[in-house]
């Protein structure tokens, strides 16, 4: 039996302006900066092995939570490719036409010069078949790669349901992984960041 911690990045200034990042590479703000030093004191002492996102958030989020610490890079970690919208406000993406087209099905559809969601879920699922055997593995990742994770634990095959579970930056959400079956043991757990970042619109930002 393995526990597998998946954390969201800390929050990054596109964040805070409403920006769909994508797999473009966004800086931490200082707020981000924060909460990943809030991550570190929660899990510091505790023996895990690290996977990281490749893109700047999640290693800025894992170099400063897990000092010292090793971690390993897979792309298949990486947030969805949003494609063309990547870098547009939420009233940016509201008037164009190709955003309404995408948002009816974001599961099955690509982006623009992007990709689908199923994708991302096709991906994540083959780094999890593939994941060390270790008894603590820690992911930073974000937040479209943790719901469709959650979503294959769950079973759903269309799962536009994800907004439904909202991860807050430098979230935990854990998984009991034991053989063949994925138990959900909790979901965006915050409990360490003090202040969390107010994302109330966040939950609008994407399909």
């Amino acid at each position: 039996m393995r526990y597998l911690s998946l954390i969201r990045h800390a929050a990054t200034f596109w964040n805070h302006e409403g920006r769909v990042q994508g797999q473009r590479d966004v800086p931490l703000s200082a707020a981000g900066v924060a909460q990943a030093h809030a991550l570190g004191r929660r899990f510091a002492g505790t023996e895990v092995v690290l996977y990281t996102s490749p893109l700047g958030r999640a290693q800025e989020t894992a170099a400063l939570a897990f000092p010292g610490q090793t971690a390993t890079p897979d792309a298949r970690l990486k947030e969805l490719n949003f494609g063309v919208f990547e870098g547009h406000t939420l009233s940016e993406r509201l008037e164009l036409q190709a955003w309404r087209t995408w948002s009816a099905d974001p599961f099955f559809t690509p982006a623009p010069g992007g990709e689908s969601y199923r994708e991302l879920r096709e991906r994540a699922v083959a780094w999890l078949d593939g994941l060390h055997d270790a008894p603590h593995v820690v992911a930073v990742t974000h937040s479209g790669t943790i719901q469709m994770l959650l979503s294959h634990a769950l079973g759903l095959d269309r799962p536009r349901w994800r907004k439904r579970f909202y991860l807050g930056h430098a979230s935990v959400t854990g998984l009991v992984l034991d053989g063949h079956e994925i138990f959900i043991e909790r979901v965006n757990d915050t409990q360490h960041v003090q202040n969390p970042v107010p994302v109330v619109e966040e939950v609008l930002l994407e399909p």
